[in-house]
């Protein structure tokens, strides 16, 4: 009788146990699905000819795109085609299920818009801290840290998990997130300028895309506030890109270029031709709205996801992130743009 009623209190406190362990993991969800960056790990190069260090989201991580078999993306070809160095910083997560994410600017964001559930990564001001104290972490002489700073190129590059956290919210409380999640871009650049002891920073800034394109958007959402406040977001970066006093900025249209790959060969499938020269489809596009890699709920179930056969054909690589060829090709405008003003 004394062993039953022992084996049935050891049953009692495990499944109380269990039952604390699930509601723990249930509540600890609003932390994190993976540990941001761990301090004092990441390291800076101590010599090079250029560098680019890139500080952003899932669509600068060039390690998710190695995990996920995609390829070099475009901050790999733009360092190839400038020979140089890079350290990236850039934050993708895989959560137990769902779709991969992407880092945001400021993660308080998240709290204020009540996204309690949404993986915390390491927001722009983690990657940075980062960063600075490894880059700090040298004992270098006054000429050879000018030397970097004259040889360094940031990428700053957020955007799609910022306005993707702002869906379903009210236009005004989602309007007013994007103000405030600019301005810190614009604070953490004076911060780098501040720490660095230089005014003569070198910055590619990317404006961000329309995420009703992206194959991952549920059409049953609701479109019109998000494409308003694509709009704010890129008008509120260009103003304070133009202000900026402590280096040289070059802000790229993400959103432009995505959308004339789209239109290139919408215009091209149509038999039209304009005279800018969309319409001629010269990057072989196949498809422009569907993903190459299959996602979903069956996908996650099966032992092998499903790829397109050409994947350099298609305009995006999975539901949120654009393929191989496209990341060649956004590289490509990068490069020509900086060319004549770095």
């Amino acid at each position: 009788m004394v062993r039953m009623f022992n084996r049935f209190y050891v049953l009692c406190a495990l499944a109380v146990g269990t039952i604390l362990t699930s509601a723990w993991f249930l509540t600890s969800r609003r932390l994190s699905d993976i540990l941001p960056l761990p301090v004092g790990q990441f390291q800076v190069t101590s010599t090079f000819d250029q560098r680019l260090v890139v500080f952003g989201d899932s669509w600068s991580d060039n390690s998710n795109s190695t995990a996920n078999s995609q390829g070099p993306i475009w901050t790999d070809w733009l360092c190839s085609m400038m020979s140089c160095h890079q350290e990236n910083l850039a934050q993708t997560a895989s959560p137990l299920r769902g779709r991969n994410l992407g880092a945001v600017v400021d993660n308080h964001e998240l709290d204020l818009l009540g996204r309690l559930s949404q993986t915390r990564l390491a927001d722009f001001e983690s990657q940075l801290e980062e960063w600075l104290a490894a880059e700090s972490s040298l004992d270098l002489s006054e000429e050879a840290v000018r030397y970097r700073q004259n040889h360094t190129i940031f990428v700053v590059s957020f955007g799609v998990w910022d306005l993707w956290s702002l869906i379903g919210n009210d236009y005004d409380t989602a309007r007013q997130s994007i103000e405030r999640r600019i301005a810190r871009i614009m604070e953490h650049l004076d911060d780098l300028s501040a720490r660095w002891s230089t005014s003569e920073l070198k910055v590619i800034l990317t404006q961000t895309v329309d995420v009703t394109f992206l194959p991952g958007f549920d059409s049953a959402e609701p479109s019109k506030d998000v494409v308003r406040l694509l709009g704010d977001w890129n008008l509120k970066l260009r103003e304070a890109a133009t202000k900026w006093a402590h280096g040289t900025i070059y802000l790229f249209d993400t959103n432009g270029f995505v959308m004339d790959r789209i239109r290139d060969y919408q215009l091209y499938a149509a038999g039209i031709e304009e005279e800018s020269g969309l319409g001629q489809n010269s990057d072989g596009w196949m498809n422009v709205m569907e993903p190459c890699v299959a996602s979903g709920f069956q996908v996650m179930m099966s032992k092998e996801k499903t790829q397109c056969e050409q994947p350099e054909t298609y305009l995006f690589w999975n539901e949120m992130h654009l393929g191989p060829s496209a990341h060649h090709l956004w590289a490509r405008e990068i490069y020509r743009g900086i060319d004549e003003i770095f």
